[in-house]
């Protein structure tokens, strides 16, 4: 298999491909404790409030500046800093392809389903020939369904069913046509809107960039009673099952079995809040760079002013554009190109 590696990783993506190679070092003894570092690594690179891609461009000019960042880090040692300098510079790790050079293609998203490891990945990946990581779920689904995988060594008809279980949970996450999707988050928002228990509510992600097909389905709500707010969501008849119910985040599986995520934020923050999560990242990877030339910081709470440590809060995303220079931006041309040039004030 080839790994996928950009030189435009996020910090979700470079943990997330740190963790599979983690898993991949593991089925040797071995190579326990280098398993451990990259685990570990990937966790701590998760955590960061600023992505390293980031920092690696702002210091550009001077590598070793990057370098003693990454040195500052937990669990970031001097192998593991060489291989994110390589990632950002040639978009590649040449080590990590010489690891998975071998394994079928289909272990990848395989290894991202619950409770599926290396091991039980290539297993499934090479007895049923999944070589093609776009097909490998839905092809292994077929096979699980049709009784063929419980007469694999290690998997019954108990294990064969909890495997389709999850299997439905992750295929439910292929990508979603617009209109669908649009129809779907409608009937969510309209049961927000007559419950009386939400002030604002908008779609996020690629819906609200009107893209043409979806992946998750995310809406943001601003609400005096985010409880009330899960428990009405948990309890609609649309909704099949609940995956969580906190504080700041509902995420549900509809009758469709399409994933709902239903974000919270305050009114204080709502403009940074709903920019954030609208995206794109490529978007938002720009802006981000033209806010630290200017001696500021982003997240989806608001603007950090460096120098002061004062956070901006936003109630409207056009002021939060305006703060940075910008007339409001559509979310449909929010794709990290020219819009910045076109909206500059």
């Amino acid at each position: 298999m080839q790994l996928s590696l950009s030189a435009s990783m996020s910090n979700d993506e470079i943990a997330e491909v740190f963790s599979f190679i983690s898993q991949i070092l593991g089925t040797d003894p071995r190579n326990r404790y280098r398993a451990s570092a990259y685990e570990e690594a990937g966790i701590v690179i998760q955590h960061q409030n600023e992505q390293l891609l980031d920092v690696f461009k702002k210091h550009t000019a001077n590598p070793a500046a990057f370098t003693e960042y990454l040195d500052s880090l937990p669990g970031i040692g001097e192998s593991i800093s060489k291989k994110l300098t390589e990632l950002f510079t040639t978009g590649n790790i040449a080590s990590f392809q010489k690891y998975v050079a071998k394994l079928p293609g289909g272990m990848y998203p395989l290894m991202k389903i619950h409770g599926i490891g290396a091991k039980k990945a290539q297993k499934l990946a090479e007895n049923f020939d999944l070589d093609d990581p776009q097909t490998a779920v839905s092809k292994l689904l077929t096979k699980a369904k049709h009784g063929q995988v419980q007469g694999l060594t290690g998997f019954g008809e108990k294990s064969e069913q909890a495997l389709i279980e999850a299997l439905e949970l992750q295929h439910g996450k292929a990508r979603i046509p617009y209109n669908d999707a649009f129809s779907v988050a409608k009937k969510f928002k309209t049961s927000l809107e007559d419950s009386g228990l939400t002030s604002r509510i908008v779609f996020l992600g690629s819906l609200r960039r009107e893209a043409p097909t979806v992946g998750d389905i995310d809406v943001g709500v601003a609400t005096h009673s985010p409880k009330k707010v899960a428990d009405l969501i948990t309890s609609l008849p649309f909704v099949k099952k609940t995956l969580v119910a906190g504080d700041n985040l509902v995420s549900v599986i509809t009758d469709e079995g399409w994933q709902v995520d239903t974000k919270f934020a305050p009114l204080a923050e709502w403009g940074s809040f709903i920019q954030h999560f609208t995206g794109d990242k490529q978007h938002n990877i720009v802006l981000r760079q033209i806010a630290l030339k200017q001696g500021f910081s982003l997240s989806e709470h608001g603007i950090k002013i460096k120098v002061t440590g004062e956070v901006k809060t936003f109630e409207s995303e056009d002021d939060f554009y305006a703060f940075l220079g910008f007339a409001p931006i559509p979310p449909s041309e929010r794709v990290g190109r020219d819009e910045f040039e076109k909206y500059k004030k």
